[in-house]
């Protein structure tokens, strides 16, 4: 093991029991108790908005898994992942005030939340949660095998262990720390991030000649790795998919759209939508792109996933080395732990106490969630240890049916007053399914895109359908939706008088 290499790590992971501590003391001392733990108490300022969103949309796929689809199918992948650069404008601008606001007044504190309060429909919220459920499983694997293949390069630990380890470290660090250990961890090493992504940018391309002796050099290994479509098959439909799916309907994602419940004030979310995209930027391009980079130095590499890691460890100094590797690892950590919360307060808010035991009192809530989210990690811990040949797909195919089912009831049912239970249902199970069926059934269903475009017009289809179809909302939604606050609490007068 290279110790100058791993110090840096080792102090990530030394760092993470304060952190959880500090927000641990926070979480349980806290009025609301369940609140704090899923939600941070909606107290995020702008930077560390910014990064929570960002370490959200941008993670193992960014720094491991487009460099090694970049690596094997060349610039297409570069172009897939820049598509993310707008994520945060779109997850906070497009839900952003609307999406605070209803949070506060109804206090939502899960995704699922909002679809309960919304559509008032149990069936609704029974799908809805076992939708994110099974995809963001999938998703947090994918995550795992990431982080452990960054340490596997490091180290020379053989795979199982790291996977281990890694997974299980991450399953104590979330229960106990919850929502603001992965704000303030996403704050932290997103500055290193962005650093890093420069300093790995200066220190290769002064190492392989400029891009002028990276591209000559590509083109004599295989002249399709430069062109588009290429081997990538980036052509004009696929590039609009990718649009589709890592930018406009990333902010469906619940892992994602639930940093818009969280920050402090409209300065926060401003600031966030000013800065994001660039950092954004800096992050894509600083490692999806060295997949291409690596192609040079290593051409004959067994396993394309582990280009990048090795190419820092190569490239760089050993501590510099170790701090850029641990960024993407805490990018990696903080999702894993983002992902970990919302399928805990799926199960234990809106399945066990909506469906179960309502009377449930925070405090029991707050245990519960602590529980379910190490169950949680053991879970996807399990699942990790056979990973797929290439993370992005795993993760294209989570983030692809994540979209398809949830971006149109939830924007649409945030913005259009029509929009109904039988929309809703019709949306979530008409788009998930389309999008199951062109993925791994009838391919000519995705004519030649992504699976998720068309299965995310589809959902559109059903859902304005089905909304005219069916009942319009009811009076109590209307108020609670688009109504003031004072017409929210003299609704609730009238109903408790009525009771």
């Amino acid at each position: 093991m290279r110790w100058d290499v791993a110090a840096p790590i080792i102090l990530l992971l030394g760092a993470m029991a304060p952190i959880a501590y500090y927000a641990y003391t926070r979480s349980s001392g806290a009025t609301d108790q369940t609140g704090s733990y899923y939600l941070g108490g909606r107290s995020l300022g702008p930077w560390v908005l910014i990064f929570t969103v960002l370490a959200s949309a941008a993670s193992a796929g960014t720094f491991i898994g487009t460099a090694g689809l970049t690596y094997s199918q060349g610039y297409g992948w570069v172009w897939g992942g820049l598509m993310q650069v707008p994520s945060a404008v779109l997850a906070l601008g497009l839900l952003g005030k609307k999406y605070a606001i209803v949070a506060r007044k109804l206090n939502l504190l899960t995704f699922t939340d909002f679809f309960r309060e919304r559509y008032e429909s149990r069936a609704v919220t029974l799908f809805t949660a076992i939708g994110m459920v099974v995809f963001l499983v999938a998703y947090m694997v994918a995550q795992f095998v990431g982080g452990a293949r960054v340490l596997q390069s490091i180290t020379g630990i053989p795979y199982w262990a790291l996977v281990v380890v890694f997974a299980g470290m991450v399953a104590l660090y979330t229960s106990f720390g919850g929502f603001l250990a992965a704000a303030f961890t996403d704050a932290a090493q997103g500055i290193i991030m962005f650093l890093g992504g420069i300093a790995l940018w200066v220190v290769v391309l002064s190492t392989v000649g400029g891009f002028t002796a990276v591209e000559e050099e590509t083109r004599s290994l295989d002249g399709q790795l430069v062109v588009l479509p290429g081997a990538s098959g980036f052509d004009l439909p696929m590039m609009l998919s990718y649009a589709l799916m890592f930018g406009l309907l990333l902010a469906a994602l619940p892992h994602v759209s639930v940093r818009a419940m969280s920050y402090r004030d409209s300065k926060a979310l401003h600031t966030a939508l000013i800065v994001g995209p660039a950092i954004m930027a800096v992050f894509t391009l600083g490692f999806g792109a060295m997949g291409v980079f690596g192609r040079v130095l290593y051409p004959d590499a067994e396993l394309a996933d582990l280009v990048l890691p090795t190419l820092i460890v190569d490239q760089l100094p050993g501590v510099v080395a170790g701090a850029v590797l641990a960024a993407p690892l805490a990018a990696v950590m903080s999702t894993v732990d983002s992902m970990i919360l919302v399928v805990s307060g799926a199960i234990v808010r809106d399945l066990y106490v909506g469906f179960i035991k309502p009377d449930m009192p925070d405090h029991q809530q707050y245990r519960a969630g602590t529980l379910v989210s190490l169950g949680i990690g053991l879970v996807v811990l399990v699942a990790a240890l056979r990973p797929p040949d290439f993370l992005q797909y795993l993760i294209n195919f989570a983030i692809g049916g994540l979209e398809a089912g949830l971006f149109v009831p939830l924007v649409l049912g945030l913005y259009w007053k029509r929009g109904n239970a039988l929309g809703a249902m019709a949306s979530l199970l008409g788009g998930m399914g389309y999008y199951l069926v062109a993925s791994n059934v009838v391919p000519a269903l995705a004519f030649g895109m992504m699976p998720v475009a068309p299965a995310a017009a589809f959902a559109l289809l059903l859902y304005v359908a089905a909304a005219y179809l069916g009942p319009p909302p009811s009076r109590r939604v209307l108020v609670k939706f688009w109504g003031t606050q004072r017409a929210i609490d003299e609704m609730r007068e009238q109903e408790a008088a009525r009771s």
